[in-house]
């Protein structure tokens, strides 16, 4: 990504929740000017074009930034709001140009898919009336839909990345030690992952033990393999045991997407006895964790 590109979204999410009024501070005074370089962006640049839906600068292959207009002229409610607030968006369905004269759909369309393929953030505005402009922060797509909506979740670089002059000074060396920084990196991931999983349960999704300090965050599909999406998504992890997370994760044990536990025939009936693992055994799966638990059943599981 370049640095330009990533300063604007970074601006997105430190202004997260600012109104702008009118368009200077959008996209300039006038169709000369740009905004000035600044503490975020080292060049002149635009957040968004205020033209159409979405924003996709010339001569690039993926959308900056995206305007949610819920205007019933255009694509009708587009953001689903975390609370009444409306300072939160859930997730936003972003719907393509479909005037069929509109000769930049195809190019809106390839450009989402481009994000969508590579993992790549997004700009979210929320226009709530002419001319006034609500910065919702970042959002990712993560999936497209059969009727060619792009879903759009919120996203966060927050606990993803460590300033580049604070891993220098942990390190107190000019080389940057690439290990050092993975292991960083994660550990304040898996953080972040673990608040969330708490915040919807505090307890083993399979034996209920529920001492915070002994749950251990465990990835459905494996850090290694995940998206930084992915890596944060609450729908790619359950809460488990350190017994169950270490069966979990060394493949012992899946669940098919009805919840119901499969257990690897490695595994001797005493075993089973002891940690609790029963043919009837079910746990309590969202929607979103299926895609996960088919990686799981296919990679790391061991019948």
């Amino acid at each position: 990504m370049e640095l330009v590109h990533e300063g604007i979204l970074k601006k997105f999410e430190i202004l997260k929740g600012k109104l702008i009024v009118g368009k200077a501070d959008i996209k300039g005074s006038n169709s000369e000017e740009r905004l000035p370089p600044d503490e975020y962006v080292s060049e002149a640049h635009i957040l968004h074009n205020l033209v159409r839906g979405f924003y996709k600068p010339a001569g690039k292959p993926y959308i900056l930034s995206y305007q949610a207009t819920e205007s019933n002229k255009n694509y009708g409610k587009q953001i689903i709001w975390r609370d009444n607030n409306q300072s939160e968006f859930l997730r936003i369905e972003m719907a393509p140009p479909d005037k069929e004269n509109d000769y930049s759909k195809k190019s809106d369309i390839a450009s989402a898919r481009y994000n969508l393929k590579n993992n790549i953030p997004l700009g979210i505005l929320h226009k709530i009336k002419k001319g006034h402009n609500r910065i919702l922060g970042l959002g990712i797509i993560t999936s497209e839909r059969n009727d060619g909506v792009f879903v759009v979740e919120p996203f966060s670089y927050k606990g993803l990345l460590y300033p580049l002059d604070e891993l220098k000074r942990l390190i107190n060396d000019e080389e940057i030690n690439t290990s050092f920084v993975a292991e960083v990196v994660q550990r304040r991931g898996q953080a972040i992952f673990k608040k969330k999983l708490l915040e919807d349960s505090a307890e083993c999704a399979i034996c209920r033990m529920d001492e915070p300090s002994l749950l251990i965050a465990s990835h459905i599909k494996s850090w290694k393999y995940s998206s930084n999406f992915e890596r944060l998504d609450k729908y790619n992890g359950f809460l488990f045991c350190p017994n169950h997370d270490k069966l979990f994760d060394q493949g012992f044990i899946t669940f098919t997407d009805d919840g119901k536990v499969v257990i690897s025939n490695i595994l001797t009936p005493k075993t089973k006895k002891t940690l609790g693992l029963t043919e009837g055994l079910c746990i309590i799966l969202d929607e979103a964790h299926k895609k996960y638990l088919s990686w799981h059943r296919e990679n790391c599981f061991k019948g």
